[in-house]
C-alpha cells in the first residue's frame, strides 16, 4: 500500500485512505462470538493464542484486532483481520470467503457456533497515524 505520508487529515494526522494511492481496496473479515461471562476471561486467552496469533502469522495478513465486552451473563467478542485482495483471505478462508473457520475448542465456550462471518472494504484507516510515523 502506497501512503503519502505528507497529506494530512482535518485533525492533523497523516491521511490514509485503505486503498492507498492506487484506490485498490483492502478488506476486513469480522468474526463474532458469544460465551458465557464465566468463560469470558479463559475464552479470551484461548482466542488469542490459537486464533488472533494464528491470523497475524498468515501470508498476506495486514493486521488483526480483537475486542471483547462482558454484559450480564453474556461475553461478546469480535476478531477483526485485515487482508490486501480477496485472494489473500483465501489462505485462511478457503473458497468461501465469510464460511467461518472455528477453533478446536470453541464448541466449548461459545453459546453458538456462527456459519459466517461479516466480508467488508475498508474505506479509510488513519486513526494510529501521526505525523508520519508508525
Amino acid at each position: 500500500m502506497d501512503v503519502d505520508w505528507n497529506r494530512k487529515s482535518a485533525a492533523g494526522k497523516a491521511e490514509l485512505f485503505a486503498s492507498g494511492a492506487k484506490r485498490v481496496p483492502i478488506y476486513a473479515r469480522i468474526w463474532r462470538g458469544r460465551t458465557k461471562a464465566k468463560d469470558f476471561d479463559a475464552y479470551a486467552a484461548y482466542l488469542y493464542e490459537h486464533g488472533v496469533l494464528k491470523i497475524e502469522r498468515m501470508e498476506g495478513n495486514l493486521g488483526v484486532q480483537m475486542f471483547r465486552h462482558q454484559v450480564g451473563d453474556v461475553g461478546d467478542f469480535m476478531v477483526v483481520s485485515f487482508w490486501p485482495s480477496l485472494d489473500s483471505i483465501r489462505v485462511w478462508s478457503g473458497d468461501d470467503l465469510t464460511r467461518t473457520r472455528h477453533l478446536e475448542k470453541d464448541p466449548e465456550f461459545l453459546l453458538e457456533l456462527p456459519e459466517r462471518v461479516t466480508l467488508v472494504e475498508v474505506c479509510a484507516n488513519d486513526w494510529a497515524i501521526s505525523g508520519g510515523a508508525r
